[in-house]
């Protein structure tokens, strides 16, 4: 009998963004100590990197609070945009529920 395949686990912008700090403040070594902290793969790790473009896990642990300050906007711009991307989409299934009425 085949076994049946886990399903993978979703992490949320802010669980990412938790992860993803913690990395940073660790510096050498912060991925490997977040892998077995959080439970996330190293590959899952790498990918959040490349879609961030490497922001802040690029910024050397001593930078600038204004630089890393700028990094978290862009972020919280991001997941903002995506939140109201998500809620146009519940505005219109809303309008064309109404119309039904």
């Amino acid at each position: 009998m085949a076994k049946a395949k886990k399903k993978a686990k979703r992490y949320s912008a802010s669980e990412k963004k938790e992860i993803l700090d913690f990395i940073s403040k660790e510096g050498r070594g912060g991925q490997t100590k977040a892998v077995a902290k959080y439970g996330v793969t190293a590959a899952t790790i790498a990918s959040w990197k490349r879609k961030d473009g490497g922001s802040p896990i690029t910024t050397a642990k001593g930078g600038s609070k204004e630089l890393r300050a700028v990094e978290e906007l862009a972020s919280l711009l991001k997941e903002i945009a995506t939140v109201e991307a998500r809620l146009a989409k519940l505005k219109s299934a809303y309008q064309k529920a109404k119309s039904k009425l």
